[in-house]
This record gives structure tokens, sequence and C-alpha cells, in this order.
């Protein structure tokens, strides 16, 4: 018996110490959890993460190996990789340390303080606001379902290293997607339709002065973000105005209308003082040409630092609207900086949908924007609510 229960105890301790080794080979495995806001529906998944580095290390030599293959000379590659590198710190720098949106609306100034102090009467420019269309940014991160996001990234990655020695980029000042270039056609289409034919759309009053003025049938002025979407939409939807004006009258790229956010698609690859070089990845450098002729660059000072506040770049550019001379100001953006205007221009009594929701994609929307100045001697701006007018799409999204 006792030769029995030893030899049990030794089996035993073979079968432990056999399992034991078998969990040690076991692979390293991450469960993945993806919950789709849109259903609720939650996807699990599990994946050996040794044989993903391992894939993507190889994807990444293999992507890096081509690219020294193909690069159109080292100086230019080099000169881009630094750009990109540059970028990289400074959108490190700001998702740490932006102060975008170091504001409380509720501390601002009440628009209505205009009417109630003003000193002088108020002057009076109608300003339009065009939204960019869809980014590839927006096409990766903000799309459902949320299970396909990995592999969106994915592939939004693979592009990236495809172009990394180019000025060129996915997620840096990121440009339209094909969604995004089909939305600035349908608003070009719709442009026109509603110059050749108004009275077919029923299009209110305030909305066919506003289509005249973006064709340039009065007196106005085109402005984009220096952003390489805001630049493309509005060459897309615009581009009989501007490239007839051409040199002479030229859509102004300003850095105050960058758009708020810390993340790196926010930053702009152009130059200071230069338009932005065009995407290779999505073809807008074949589609949009003599970018350069038919722009002008004088006002972008370069990206935004890394301590502004948002809302000094908004005052800046309600200052350069009202001195500009023209009528109408075309104004060519981002959907956070248009709802921050709104929230901070519109009396706090007005309940206008423009507080709450964003500019939907390629959406157009007019108001007039009203400066005068307090007692003090400061100047404020106010929108006058009644004027604000829903040209093409409307408002959509938080």
């Amino acid at each position: 018996d006792f030769l029995s229960d030893c030899c049990n105890l030794r089996r035993r301790d073979r079968r432990r110490r056999l399992r034991t080794r078998g969990e040690a080979k076991r692979p390293a495995m991450m469960h993945v959890k993806i919950i789709d806001p849109s259903s609720r529906v939650r996807y699990e998944t599990s994946v050996d993460l040794h044989l993903a580095l391992l894939a993507l290390s190889l994807a990444l030599a293999a992507v890096f190996a081509l690219n020294l293959l193909l690069a159109p000379s080292r100086r230019v590659a080099r000169a881009a990789l630094a750009e990109k590198l540059g970028l990289l710190i400074i959108g490190v720098l700001h998702m740490f340390f932006s102060r975008d949106k170091a504001y409380k609306l509720s501390k601002q100034p009440d628009a209505d303080l205009l009417e109630q102090l003003m000193t002088e009467p108020m002057a009076s420019k109608r300003v339009i606001l065009i939204r960019h269309g869809e980014s590839l940014w927006n096409a990766v991160f903000n799309k459902s379902p949320m299970l396909l996001m990995p592999l969106r990234l994915a592939r939004a990655l693979a592009y990236e290293f495809l172009v990394l020695f180019e000025l060129d980029s996915v997620l840096f000042d990121s440009p339209l997607s094909a969604l995004g270039r089909s939305q600035a056609r349908e608003l070009a289409e719709y442009l026109a339709r509603a110059r050749d034919s108004p009275l077919t759309l029923k299009l209110a009053q305030d909305a066919q002065r506003d289509i005249s003025a973006m064709a340039g049938a009065t007196s106005s002025v085109v402005v984009s973000s220096m952003l390489r979407r805001a630049v493309s939409t509005a060459w897309i939807a615009l581009e009989d105005r501007v490239r007839q004006r051409g040199p002479q009258e030229p859509m102004y790229l300003h850095s105050a209308m960058q758009e708020m956010s810390r993340n790196v698609d926010t930053l702009s690859i152009a130059a200071l003082r230069a338009a932005p070089a065009l995407s290779v990845v999505n073809g807008d450098n074949m589609t949009v040409p003599n970018l350069a002729r038919c722009t002008s660059a004088q006002f972008n000072a370069g990206n935004k630092p890394v301590r502004a506040v948002a809302l000094t770049r908004i005052a800046e550019l309600a200052e350069w609207c009202h001195a500009r001379p023209e009528e109408t100001i075309v104004l060519v953006g981002h959907s956070l900086l248009f709802r921050t205007l709104f929230q901070l221009y519109l009396p706090k009594k007005s309940e206008h949908v423009s507080k709450a929701k964003k500019v939907v994609n390629c959406g157009v929307v007019g108001f007039t924007l009203q400066q005068g100045k307090l007692p003090s001697g400061k100047t404020y701006y106010r929108i006058d609510p009644a004027s604000i007018t829903v040209v093409y799409g409307g408002f959509g999204g938080k």
C-alpha cells in the first residue's frame, strides 16, 4: 500500500508539472470587447499578442523598405519625415497641454449687452459658413459600426506608412474622404441649380442672397481654414468662382479658422504664409490644379500655439471680417469652431439649435454679425438670431 501511494503521488506530481509547463507555453492572449453605440451590441474576441505584434512588425518593415525604394529623393524624404516628426511632437504637446477649450461660456459677456449699452450704432456684416466635407479622420473614428473601427484604423495606418516620406498624411491635417468629396460636389451642384432656377427650389430671399454672394454676384470674399479638408471643399464647391476670380480676388487662407481640438487632424502641414500641398492619398492633388495661383496665404500665421485659447482666434476672425470692405464674408471651416461662434455671439436667452448642434458636412448657414462698442471702449459682437438662414444641409450631430 505504501509503494502504491508513492506511485500515485509521483503520477500526480508529474501531471501537475506537465499542466504547469503547458500553461507556461500557452501564448499571451488579449481579450477585446467592443460596444457599438448605435446598436448597443457587444462584440468579444481574443487576440494572440505574439502573432499580432509579429504581423505588425513585418508589415511595418515591408512598408518602410518599400518607401525607401520608392522615395522621390533622399532630400525630399528627409524633409517630409522631419516635418512629420515635428507635427507629432506638437500633436503630443497639444494632447496633454492644449488650452484650446480652456474657457467657460457662462463667464463670457451676454451678446445682448450690445443693444443695451452700446455707445454708437452697430455695424453689420453678412457671414456665410460652409463646413468641410467628411474627412478621412471622420471616416475612421466617427462612423458606425464601431466593430469595424480597428480595420478602418489599420487601413489608415497602412496609407500613412505608404506616404511616410512624402509631405502628405491621412491623420495629420486629414484630407477629404471619398464621401467628403462627393458631399462637396453635391453642394456645388445644388448651388448651380439655385443660381440657374431659384424658383423651382422655392428658396427664401435671404438664402437666394447668400447663394448670389457665394457665386460672386455681389460684393463678397471667400476665406478658408488652412487645413486641407476645408481648402478642398472650398475649391470643389465654389470652383467656378475661385477659377474665374483667380489672382485678382483670391481665396484667403486664415489661421484664425483652424479647428478647435487636441487631435492631430487639426494640425496643418502648410508652412508659414504658404498654401498646403493637397493630398495624394485621396487624389486632391490632381483635382485641384493651380491652387497657389487662386489662393492667398498671407493670413496663414502657422499652427495654433499649444497654450492659446480658441476664443482669441474667434474674436480675431470676427474683427477681421468687419475690417473687410466686402459686404459678405464666406467662411469655409470646421464644426466645433462654428458651433462655438454661435454659442459665444448669440444672446444667452436664445435657444437656437446652432448652440447645441454642429453644422452638417458641407452644410451652409448664413447670419448677420453685428459689431458695437461698450462705454468702456471694448468691442463686442452679436449674431442676430432672426438673421440665421439655413441655405443647405443645416445642423446635425453634437
